[in-house]
């Protein structure tokens, strides 16, 4: 190709979708493109990119950012993770564990936190996929 960039180093994860940045949505599994990571990041775990749509994790995250994402099922307080809700709607969020109370935290002070129980997680249910580790923003 003339003009490229890809570097032979590098491999290719897909952006398999959307993920809300407000209000929880579906998490598509159509690729959407693909985003290079180096040998060191791929050694990582396996990693998908989602892009971000919605304001709730501003200014961090912005809308239409893509965030790689580490999949894993559960996390530190603290760490900025996607979630599913209901079983087929994502989001993502600053996670805060404390006894009896998982909570989906934004960064946008203009959307409140999101509460569950541990019968709520367990009944809708509420479940970690991944973790983030890397935000792209392009200009």
């Amino acid at each position: 190709m003339h003009g490229s960039t890809e570097r032979p180093d590098a491999y290719k994860i897909p952006v398999v979708g959307t993920v809300a940045a407000g209000l929880p949505c579906f998490a598509e599994d159509d690729i959407l493109d693909y985003e290079e990571v180096t040998p060191e990041m791929a050694a990582r775990g396996e990693l998908f990119g989602l892009r971000v749509k919605g304001a709730s994790m501003e200014p961090q995250i912005m809308d239409g950012d893509v965030v790689i994402v580490r999949r894993q099922d559960d996390a530190e307080t603290g760490d900025t993770v996607v979630a599913k809700v209901n079983g087929d709607e994502a989001t993502v969020k600053r996670l805060k564990k404390s006894p009896g109370l998982l909570t989906l935290v934004p960064a946008n002070a203009t959307y409140d936190p999101l509460f569950f129980t541990p019968e709520q997680v367990l009944a809708l249910p509420v479940q970690i996929i991944g973790k983030v580790i890397e935000l792209r923003r392009k200009f």
